[in-house]
């Protein structure tokens, strides 16, 4: 059990937490190529296990998505811009992200958050989910908010509470604490 959390105690993945890039590319897979797969289908976070998709067509959109959140209109989470403005009057805000390059998710990022003042928004793109935990650790992060199961047990081994941001992919049994929605977030945090 989770008790109330301190704002500066606590730090946010990007893809599949705060921005909702997942239902883009399924968005773009049907709208562009034709395929009929759906966001639920997506019951791995490596989807190509469980969808039919031509692998370059796949990377085609993914390289779109990384390199050009805001042109692909990817959206933040329900809830998430609202949460983390409140959150920013206790403090800087953390995100750490597999995504290997950092500019174009931290425009996206400042975007989405234009009433936070930028000096308050720290990013860091790791290229890798192991990556992540060094610049945690450094931080003194106690909880991290992803979505990705297998990066929640490497945060476990460092004693690093993942909160598991409930997607498609994450649904298989694991022991770490869940949230639905932005608004479950906020009731885990000191306000």
């Amino acid at each position: 059990m989770i008790q109330e959390i301190l704002p500066q105690e606590i730090a946010f993945d990007v893809d599949g937490v705060f921005a909702d890039t997942f239902r883009v590319f399924v968005d773009r897979a049907r709208d562009e190529y034709g395929y009929q797969f759906h966001y639920e289908d997506i019951t791995e976070y490596d989807f190509r296990q469980v969808v039919d998709i031509d692998e370059e067509i796949s990377e085609e959109i993914i390289e779109s998505l990384m390199n050009h959140p805001m042109e692909n209109h990817i959206r933040p989470i329900e809830g998430a811009v609202s949460l983390l403005s409140r959150l920013s009057s206790a403090g800087p805000l953390l995100f750490v992200t597999a995504r290997p390059h950092k500019i174009p998710i931290m425009n996206w990022v400042r975007n989405q958050l234009s009433n936070v003042d930028r000096d308050l928004i720290r990013l860091e793109a790791t290229n890798t989910h192991r990556e992540k935990i060094p610049i945690l650790l450094k931080n003194e992060v106690r909880y991290f908010v992803e979505d990705r199961l297998d990066t929640c047990y490497l945060l476990e081994e460092v004693s690093i509470v993942p909160i598991v941001f409930q997607q498609p992919w994450n649904r298989r049994p694991h022991h770490f604490p869940v949230v639905k929605s932005w608004d479950e977030i906020s009731t885990l945090i000191r306000w």
